[in-house]
């Protein structure tokens, strides 16, 4: 009698923790009607079938599956990540939405801000239409967005200086127009910041000053005036610029080039008065300064440059350093 009863209660707590892993591994419902209407939205066509399960299988929600697509369009990748033990609520959350390579044809989702706990976004590479949706500002957690390489249009939204906790924005390769919203400035915890490719003009924002944490900057093809800010030889951490055909004309700062932590240093096609290279000891990976009225000789550390060197388009007069004809730069 009493064995019975040991294994009638070995059974009970068997039974009662699997019903516990059961329910641990379940999605919010919330956030699970909210990845059905978001299916909806970025795809507006239906070339897509977005399978997603109401459950947490090994951090990933699962699957989408790719019906139809354009010619010559790869399969594309998603990863939506989700977590068990964020809250104590007995259900898993979000944390991570990627579709990329897809072609979606939609609409950023305005859904997507009822996936409470989302810290990243990456549409990358769709044909998504329209722009940020207001929304998403409720995202407190948001610390990374990519909407690289969509039809995204219209100006730059200013309530993305509501995403605090962002350190990662990438916005290239779209249709923005207008000014680069003084906003952003706002994003104090911001380390990359990726505008190139878009129709943006006017000047770029003194308030950009702000963000101390910047690290990689770029605004590459667009169409903005003035000069370039002083405020960028300011940025102490930065470790990579980029300024391609950006409109922007010289003088450049020479701050810049004395940014310690600067080894990607990247200006092209910008007009302005002549100057000369100062002779920088900073060890840099890439150094490209392309048609921007450089004079003068070559520095003697700018030879030492480890992957890529091109000075090409200036007014530079001098030799190559015999110890440097066998190696090879761009």
């Amino acid at each position: 009698m009493l064995m019975m009863l040991q294994l009638c209660q070995v059974m009970v707590m068997i039974s009662f923790s699997s019903s516990i892993t059961l329910l641990a591994s379940e999605l919010h419902p919330g956030e699970v009607e909210a990845l059905k209407q978001i299916g909806k939205t970025v795809n507006e066509d239906g070339q897509l079938s977005l399978n997603f399960v109401d459950s947490c299988q090994s951090g990933r929600v699962v699957d989408t599956e790719l019906t139809s697509a354009p010619p010559n369009f790869e399969e594309g990748n998603s990863t939506i990540d989700c977590n068990c033990n964020i809250t104590d609520d007995n259900y898993c959350h979000i944390t991570s939405f990627q579709l990329e390579d897809y072609g979606l044809p939609g609409r950023l989702p305005p859904e997507l801000a009822n996936l409470t706990y989302v810290e990243k976004i990456e549409f990358t590479r769709n044909y998504l239409y329209g722009t940020i949706p207001v929304e998403w500002a409720s995202m407190k957690n948001l610390s990374s967005m990519s909407l690289t390489a969509n039809r995204l249009s219209g100006n730059i939204p200013a309530h993305l200086g509501s995403f605090t906790a962002l350190t990662y924005l990438s916005l290239e390769s779209n249709q923005f127009s207008g000014v680069v919203p003084p906003e952003l400035g706002q994003l104090a915890n911001l380390k990359t910041l990726i505008l190139s490719g878009n129709k943006l003009v006017g000047t770029l924002p003194e308030a950009l000053a702000q963000i101390k944490t910047m690290k990689d900057f770029r605004v590459s093809d667009n169409n903005l005036n003035g000069t370039v800010p002083q405020f960028i030889g300011n940025w102490t951490q930065l470790q990579k610029l980029e300024l391609y055909a950006t409109g922007l004309q010289g003088p450049i700062p020479l701050e810049i080039f004395h940014l310690e932590k600067l080894s990607d240093l990247r200006i092209a096609d910008m007009p302005g008065p002549e100057f000369q290279l100062p002779n920088v000891p900073i060890k840099r990976e890439n150094l490209v300064l392309r048609n921007i009225n450089l004079n003068g000789t070559i520095p003697e550390d700018a030879w030492k440059v480890e992957t890529t060197l091109d000075l090409t388009f200036n007014k530079l007069v001098g030799e190559i350093p015999p110890n440097t004809i066998q190696r090879q730069f761009t």
